[in-house]
């Protein structure tokens, strides 16, 4: 039984078609089974917001019969996972946003501070509306995040790795994620080195006895870089060990660093091969 998470928000967006697939919605369902949480799922949809000015009768009409396409896949959605959080014993409530892209960020952002955590769907592209919806659940909600990568759509937490580097960042992750880590079988403290000198950083061997006295079964690990490539490191590891999450906080330089020039958040909500747990 996972401790102490009792609401979990899934934000669900559609875009495409009936087909489009998510990966969060089962994973999020199966993270409040097993917690005996209250799942709200979050199905939103972008309105289409054209000038009138300037803009003919056709395109208006095109603008409004796309909108209506956009609510009703959303409205779809949200049934659809009624229906699977009823089949799964999971308390649920849903919603069907249809919103300006700003303001469907804010309602997000709103719902996020009321529930424990957010499960969302993992975006590669930097620059798409689901990636910045990530970014602003990550920055602004004040609660964490569950990046959940395509095909992991059954909540599992017997091995965790925890990225270390000493900051304030991984020890807010480390203190949001307690409820998973307690419930893993196993607790691996990564420490990569070669990306940057952290000589008066909390190490991970400092880490690990607050870890084991709040129940999680730890142990520390050392990584060199690979290729000076921490996030590459990690997912190799996370492959290697079958992990099932990797838990980090986010964005330890500027997101607009990180957009320019790389860094390992950006490299891990690009490819991540298991559920990402972020905080800021």
């Amino acid at each position: 039984m996972i401790e102490n998470i009792k609401s979990v928000l899934i934000g669900l967006t559609k875009e495409f078609g009936p087909d489009e697939t998510s990966s969060a919605l089962g994973y999020g369902l199966s993270l409040a089974q097993q917690a005996g949480a209250h799942a709200t799922v979050q199905a939103a949809s972008v309105k289409l917001d054209l000038s009138s000015a300037g803009i003919s009768k056709v395109v208006a009409g095109l603008v409004r019969e796309e909108n209506q396409r956009l609510h009703a896949l959303a409205e779809a959605a949200a049934r659809s996972a009624e229906g699977d959080a009823s089949a799964a014993g999971v308390a649920w409530s849903t919603a069907a946003p249809h919103l300006s892209y700003p303001a469907l960020l804010a309602v997000f952002g709103a719902q996020a501070r009321l529930h424990d955590l957010t499960v969302v769907d993992a975006e590669p592209e930097a620059l798409a509306p689901d990636r910045g919806l990530i970014d602003a659940l990550l920055m602004d909600s004040g609660r964490p995040l569950l990046v959940v990568p395509p095909g992991q759509d059954v909540f599992r937490v017997r091995r965790v790795i925890l990225a270390w580097d000493g900051s304030g960042r991984a020890a807010r992750a480390a203190a949001d994620a307690l409820p998973l880590l307690r419930a893993a079988e196993t607790v691996e403290v990564v420490a990569v080195m070669g990306e940057k000198d952290l000589p008066d950083s909390v190490t991970g061997a400092d880490i690990a006895p607050h870890l084991s006295r709040h129940g999680v079964n730890v142990t520390v690990q050392t990584l060199p870089a690979l290729k000076g490539d921490v996030a590459e490191t990690l997912r190799n590891h996370a492959t290697l060990t079958h992990a099932d999450m990797i838990v980090m906080g986010g964005y330890v330089h500027s997101r607009l660093r990180e957009l320019v020039f790389g860094g390992v958040t950006q490299s891990l909500l690009k490819q991540c091969p298991v559920a990402l747990f972020l905080s800021y």
